[in-house]
């Protein structure tokens, strides 16, 4: 660039298209060709990666097709490069420049949108070739090479995919497992199920199979991508009444060598792919998973095994099985050729292949008497991903499970055994209640298959569809369409993104500007579960974030309206509705996590590492299954002591889930519960027709006399231990960024400007807050008298013909932000304000009790200490309140524990410890006894407040009433 100013200025304003046109013919000036290339990587265009973009056929897709559409156009025209082909138009008639844009956009709506056209890396690249070969020449040898190939690889470069993490292996937790297309993997698989399988004939025992029917079976699954159960009978020649293990009315095949089956196959390899060596075939799908570049693997394939241009592409495009197996590599060699020795089972075949079985990696025998450690230390082959170094803390170092809910569980898992271990010592036995059901009667069985019967029908209906699109059939694009159903259960045609309302057709379903999105934040609700999820297109998503629906667009930011949004958010299905309500987090964190079906599958897991887990202290650990519990509580009365009862009469009384006290009757349940009784009840559950009839329960004694009055002193003198989280992190402010026109005094609210679609504007007193006054009054002439769906169309119309086109206008507004300033202390843009860290309580001039409000925008600041004793202005702090702490108050000469729930100016807003479920609606409800206890920073000090302590074992630290 040019040393002075005036020169740099006036480079400015030369055109860059031009400059890109006649690069080709004319010599530039070095400070042009500047100017030229770095227009150039202003849009370097679109690159391909066979990782992201490959499987479906990418040629038909969006972006493919308007780059051919932009190759072929470039042709007709004559055009040798890009910026030629854009840049003509613009010459021809300046004036009209903006009717020629130059941006990939999408254009139109649903199944009809498209880009008009869309350049791609190689257009860009080539355009740099031809104009730099053009002016060395012109330049006599000024230009070298290196500088070109500099210049070159930052426009070619593109960061490589961050890898996706693998889990280790469950046999050799130092390697990472295999991926399910391998085909030693699809060998294991054939082989592990096959030695499991059995067969009945009518009124004979069940048999095995011998070796020589088990390697027949094998022969037939490794020539096929699935083997029905009748081809087994047939192959077998059995009766056609003969039943086999693994068949019911769900399941009617085994899967074959499902890579085999893609690559044989016309489309791809052929049928001479099942004649490679095992090498050759492992070599050539390890190169497909991961080579990213395609034509470097069609030029490998083509160039290693003679395949020609065409087959070696078809090929680069093969959709492979998905995911990886739970062994590495080795492990999985080891045990397939213990597999094929004989009819072994996959436990007998561990042990032959020289491993110890899974209880004894899990569990080596060593005791913790004094404290669990960290379970990365004890559960080493189901953690991953640490880094190794001493240095780091103890979870970096060793890593952890990837499941967040299952490592938020085993982390309080240790904080309470480790409390209670404190204050009694090793315990001699621990029981889990695990979230599973005792085993089903004949009707509780037949229930539950045709439970199954209807989910697997709706999965093999997808599984049909996801062939016919040529989408790879794995659970992630089984659930996009499952997800896609429910946008609109009736109309196809009327499915589209809750957040933007874009069409999203089944073509389109599949492409990468469609995402699956955690209607609420995993990050804040571990709910991964698909009544969390809904699709998303990757803009909204992107702007959404960690947020709610409500959170992320209640402000309706540029390009979404709420109301709209939230419209369409109603018409989901009832469990994923609610979630777009501004209580939406409440509500979960209150009351509908008891009920995610989530929990269901990871208690299952959590409650296997648990023991594992729980081991180690020494005890004889073991699970009892959540239903007993359920019943027992029930049969002994339990379930009225939180309901308002206290009479046996009521035993009838449902589970009080608003109450967190439900959880320790839980727990003396499921301390009182032994072999025997748990055994006594299964038995009787799998004889009645339905699942643990209350009758067989009815006449079970109490454990021992007055227990029920026992278990209502302790509920009536313990305090719930609340989770606590004292970090500054949070939502510092929103994410829109708004210039400010006039600050707000002493902090006061400020005038704002913030830019938005003209779309967004959907009434004339919209229009009104839009700053330039040109564009506001023409506008809102075009739009007078109208509404609706009318004003709309009149208002796009009127910015349509503006020059240039008006897309996004600026608005002004008056808000509470947060300023940024530049390092001259010049406020140059703002943000709103969002959540608030704590409040502190201090004692003003006049001895009253008197707080202010830290936002979390605030708490992150530099100089700001979380655990200070003194205020911002200096003041003694008598508390600093956090959402989650725990109060101890004075009212009629008791105390009172109670919790923070919302922090506001002037309002500090309380709930006693054992209050749960969505307290926002119970407060709300007239027949609910329940209401917030909201006071001011004075009001504290006249109920004696002062914060106290409750550790994870329940014990209360209470300093005492202040002075």
């Amino acid at each position: 660039m040019p040393e002075e100013r005036s020169r740099r200025q006036a480079l400015e304003k030369i055109d860059p298209w031009r400059l890109r046109v006649e690069g080709l013919d004319r010599e530039l000036s070095l400070h042009e060709l500047g100017r030229a290339l770095f227009h150039l990587a202003q849009r370097r265009g679109f690159r391909s990666n066979r990782k992201t973009d490959g499987g479906a056929d990418d040629e038909s897709g969006k972006i493919k097709s308007a780059a051919a559409s932009v190759r072929d156009a470039m042709g007709e025209a004559g055009a040798r490069t890009l910026g030629e082909f854009l840049a003509r138009p613009r010459l021809r008639d300046p004036a009209k420049q903006h009717d020629h844009p130059v941006r990939a956009r999408l254009v139109g709506s649903g199944a009809k949108a498209a880009y008009e056209f869309y350049p791609t890396r190689e257009m860009i690249l080539n355009e740099f070739d031809r104009i730099w070969a053009s002016q060395k020449y012109l330049h006599g040898g000024t230009l070298d090479d290196a500088a070109r190939d500099e210049l070159r690889d930052i426009l070619a470069y593109q960061r490589n995919l961050k890898p996706q993490s693998v889990g280790k292996c469950a046999l050799e937790p130092d390697k990472q497992r295999a991926p399910r297309a391998l085909p030693t993997v699809q060998r294991f698989r054939i082989y592990q199920e096959i030695n499991h399988l059995r067969y009945r004939l009518p009124g004979q025992a069940e048999a095995e199979l011998t070796l020589e029917q088990r390697d027949l079976l094998v022969q037939r699954a490794l020539g096929a991508g699935q083997l029905k159960f009748d081809t087994i009978r047939t192959a077998l020649k059995l009766p056609a009444d003969t039943h086999i293990n693994f068949e019911s009315q769900q399941r009617k095949h085994l899967d074959g060598d499902k890579t085999g089956a893609v690559m044989a196959s016309k489309k791809y390899w052929g049928k001479t792919w099942r004649d490679l060596d095992l090498d050759i075939q492992t070599e050539v799908i390890e190169r497909l998973l991961s080579e990213e570049d395609e034509e470097r693997l069609v030029s490998w394939l083509a160039g290693h095994h003679q395949l020609t241009d065409d087959t070696a592409r078809a090929v680069s495009n093969a959709i492979l099985p998905d995911g990886h197996g739970a062994l590495c590599r080795r492990a999985t060699e080891k045990i397939l050729a213990a597999l094929k020795d004989g009819i072994v089972t996959y436990d007998q075949a561990v042990l032959l292949a020289g491993y110890a079985s899974h209880s004894q990696l899990d569990f080596d025998g060593e005791v913790f008497d004094r404290k669990l450690p960290y379970y990365g230390e004890v559960l080493e082959r189901h953690v991953a991903f640490g880094s190794g170094e001493p240095a780091d803390p103890v979870e970096v170092r060793l890593g952890k499970i990837a499941n967040p809910t299952v490592h938020v569980a085993l982390n309080q898992i240790r904080h309470v055994v480790n409390g209670l271990i404190k204050r009694f010592g090793p315990p001699a036995e621990i029981v889990v209640e695990v979230a599973r059901d005792l085993p089903l009667s004949a009707q509780g069985r037949r229930d539950l298959e045709r439970e199954q019967k209807t989910n697997r029908e709706a999965n093999d209906l997808r599984r049909a569809e996801l062939a016919r699109l040529n989408q790879r059939d794995s659970y992630d694009n089984r659930l996009r369409l499952r997800l896609w159903e429910e946008l609109n259960p009736d109309d196809p045609l009327g499915r589209r993104c809750p957040y933007t309302g874009t069409q999203i057709s089944l073509q389109r379903l599949f492409d990468a500007e469609v995402e699956v999105e955690h209607i609420l934040p995993l990050s804040r609700t571990l709910d991964d579960s698909p009544g969390n999820k809904t699709l998303s297109m990757l803009g909204a998503n992107r702007i959404k974030g960690q947020q709610t629906p409500y959170e992320a667009f209640s402000d309706s930011p540029e390009n979404y309206v709420w109301e709209d949004i939230a419209a369409r958010g109603a018409t989901l299905p009832g469990n994923k509705a609610w979630r777009f309500g501004p209580d939406a987090m409440h509500r979960f964190d209150n009351e509908e996590r008891d009920f995610l079906a989530r929990q269901l599958t990871d208690t299952r897991y959590i409650a296997r590492l648990a023991r594992t887990y729980l081991l180690h202290t020494g005890a004889d650990v073991w699970v009892t299954p959540g239903r007993l519990t359920s019943d027992l509580r029930w049969a002994w009365g339990l379930n009225s002591l939180l309901a308002g009862h206290n009479e046996e009469e009521a035993a009838a009384a449902a589970k009080n889930r608003d109450d967190h006290r439900h959880h320790v009757i839980d727990a003396i349940v499921i301390a009182l519960t032994d072999r025997s009784l748990l055994g006594r009840v299964a038995r009787a559950a799998g004889q009645a027709e339905e699942r643990l009839d209350n009758r067989y329960l009815a006449d079970l004694a109490a454990p021992w006399p007055d227990f029920r009055a026992h278990v209502r002193d302790v509920l009536e003198n313990l305090v719930v231990s609340h989770k606590k989280d004292h970090g500054v992190q949070g939502a510092l402010h929103n994410d829109t960024a708004y210039g400010v026109v006039e600050a707000g005094e002493k902090g006061g609210p400020s005038l704002v400007v913030h830019r938005v679609p003209l779309e967004s504007l959907t009434s004339a007193k919209k229009v009104q807050a839009i700053r330039d006054d040109y564009t506001r009054e023409y506008l809102l002439m075009e739009t007078d008298g109208l509404s609706g769906k009318d004003f709309t169309t009149a208002l796009l119309a009127a910015g349509k013909s503006m020059q240039p086109p008006l897309r996004k206008v600026r608005i002004c507004e008056t808000i509470s932000v947060n300023p940024i300033t530049d390092a001259e202390g010049t406020v140059y843009k703002a943000y709103k304000r969002d959540s608030n860290y704590c409040y502190d309580i201090f004692s003003n001039e006049k001895g009253r009790w008197d707080g202010v409000i830290i936002s979390s925008f605030d708490a992150n600041q530099p100089g700001f200490r979380p655990n200070a004793k003194t205020g911002r202005n200096g003041q003694a702090l008598i508390m600093r309140l956090r959402i989650n702490d725990m109060l101890a108050i004075e009212e009629d000469s008791k105390r009172r524990i109670m919790r923070v729930v919302k922090l506001s100016k002037g309002k500090i807003t309380l709930a006693e410890h054992f209050e749960g479920g969505s307290l926002k609606n119970r407060d709300a409800e007239d027949g609910d006894p329940f209401n917030y206890r909201t006071l001011a920073p004075s009001g504290l000090r006249l109920i004696r407040a002062r914060t106290v302590h409750v550790d994870p074992s329940g014990r209360l630290f209470d300093p005492g009433p202040p002075s």
